[in-house]
């Protein structure tokens, strides 16, 4: 609610990019959509976090501390929650991620994590967002239902996971190459991942 000029929060952005997927997808301008606009949504704010130069939050005092970009890195590019934080709400330890026992962290645990950092707002800078908003009709209405890339990019992802081999994003982004889009690599992945449920699993980068 409170920032300084020049950044806007995460819980904002979301819900901007809402309001604009509401509107397209009222049109019928988003391809062959049923359900929920939930991973639309979610693969669409965690591009636009990827798109940005630098993260921050807002200190007690209303100034900007420099965050590490890890904490808007998603773990399942349709969910909007990672580890850290949840879209909707913007603020760190938000998160309504379940960890590998199933449970969500518990306060002590989310305080240890992250001291006086935690429940502080997320902001990404504001000529990012402005940025990515002016792509975010065209990326999302202009995407085919079934687009061969994203086809050939899970395919691609799942045996690379089959073979054995170490699959992270980066090694998966290096191996898919730079043709392809960040948009596109996000909706590879989450299909690769509902075939390898693993891909997505929470905390799957510890020890890697």
């Amino acid at each position: 609610m409170f920032f300084e000029d020049g950044w806007v929060p995460l819980s904002e952005v979301t819900a901007e990019v809402f309001r604009r997927l509401q509107g397209f997808h009222a049109a019928g301008a988003i391809n062959d959509h049923t359900g929920p606009l939930t991973p639309v949504l979610a693969l669409s704010v965690w591009d636009m976090c990827d798109a940005c130069t630098k993260i921050g939050v807002t200190g007690p005092d209303g100034a900007i501390v420099p965050a590490s970009k890890d904490i808007v890195a998603w773990a399942d590019p349709t969910n909007l929650s990672n580890e850290h934080v949840d879209l909707t709400q913007g603020s760190v330890g938000s998160t309504s991620l379940p960890g590998e026992d199933g449970k969500l962290p518990s306060r002590d645990e989310l305080h240890l994590r992250y001291g006086p950092f935690l429940n502080l707002p997320v902001v990404i800078p504001i000529n990012n967002f402005q940025s990515s908003l002016t792509f975010l009709e065209e990326e999302v209405c202009g995407q085919a239902a079934k687009d061969e890339e994203i086809l050939k990019g899970a395919q691609t992802i799942v045996k690379m996971l089959d073979s054995g081999v170490l699959v992270t994003r980066d090694t998966a982004r290096v191996k898919l190459g730079a043709g392809l889009s960040r948009r596109k690599f996000k909706s590879a992945w989450a299909l690769a991942a509902k075939h390898r449920p693993d891909l997505a699993a929470p905390n799957r980068w510890v020890g890697l």
